[in-house]
């Protein structure tokens, strides 16, 4: 039955290929041809970084349990540990394999991260890989710039479709500055103000002057927003500076890694607004 189904797929491969299309074996996240391992490693060697629904029979998955995402959580987190907490992660140097975190440090802040950052390296074997991946806000900017109102096609975090570019394009940075925030207890920025500010500063700096207006503990009660940017040179630079020896842009699916081009698996998020950088020790 396996070889038949590998022929029909070959012969419908060939049918489809002149107009760019090709039929591939489902994965259903279950396998684990690339990996060494015959069983789910006791200590882990493969971890994801605030997983959320994530699954892999090999993967272990970290993860801080909260409200907003209990119910990826729900049977799912095998470690559970803060981000904020500037806490040692929670494993010995040089034992984990591969890390891996998909569109979880624009929650966070430069601190955080840059503390993150350095606690994989630690972790990591020599010539272990850590892979990021997160909303690549240079593309976002040059969207906004354009006024590209289509780019956008997403709700916010609660649900709201219908606002404006400036307040779009502000929720993908700075969640808790828009005008459709349910919060109540802070100044939001208006569609001027976040006009004023782009044109009057350069990218980064406006980008820094709008994160440094967010409220201090918006996160505790609302994990879902994003309180910070990133762009291809940013994410770089705070990578080289925890000592990676190998930093480099890389693209949808296109990870040195092999067990890190499973498309089910990972880069699955956004993928038409996402930067994605990795390394290694």
């Amino acid at each position: 039955m396996r070889q038949l189904l590998r022929q029909g797929r070959k012969i419908l491969n060939k049918a489809l290929s002149p107009i760019g299309l090709e039929v591939h074996k489902l994965d259903d996240g279950t396998d684990v041809t690339l990996y060494e391992e015959r069983s789910k490693p006791d200590t882990p060697l493969y971890v994801n970084i605030g997983a959320g629904s994530f699954y892999h029979p090999y993967w272990h998955n970290l993860d801080n349990p909260n409200e907003y995402y209990k119910k990826d959580q729900k049977d799912n987190l095998h470690i559970e540990y803060d981000l904020t907490s500037h806490q040692p992660l929670p494993f010995g140097d040089n034992t984990l394999k591969v890390a891996y975190t998909s569109h979880v440090i624009e929650h966070i802040s430069n601190e955080d991260v840059e503390f993150l950052f350095s606690e994989v390296y630690r972790c990591l074997q020599p010539g272990g890989f850590f892979r990021v991946t997160c909303p690549d806000m240079d593309l976002e900017y040059a969207a906004y710039l354009r006024g590209d109102t289509h780019f956008w096609k997403w709700p916010n975090a609660y649900g709201v479709y219908n606002f404006s570019i400036e307040q779009k394009f502000l929720d993908h940075f700075a969640t808790a500055l828009t005008e459709v925030h349910p919060s109540k207890n802070h100044k939001k920025l208006s569609d001027k103000e976040v006009r004023d500010i782009f044109a009057s500063l350069s990218k980064d700096d406006a980008f820094d002057l709008v994160i440094g207006k967010l409220p201090k503990q918006i996160q505790k009660d609302h994990s879902g927003d994003h309180i910070n940017w990133f762009g291809t040179e940013k994410l770089v630079s705070m990578l080289k500076r925890s000592s990676f020896s190998s930093v480099y842009e890389s693209k949808y699916g296109q990870s040195h890694c092999p067990v890190l081009r499973n498309k089910v698996l990972f880069d699955s998020t956004c993928p038409e607004l996402s930067l994605y950088v990795e390394c290694r020790k």
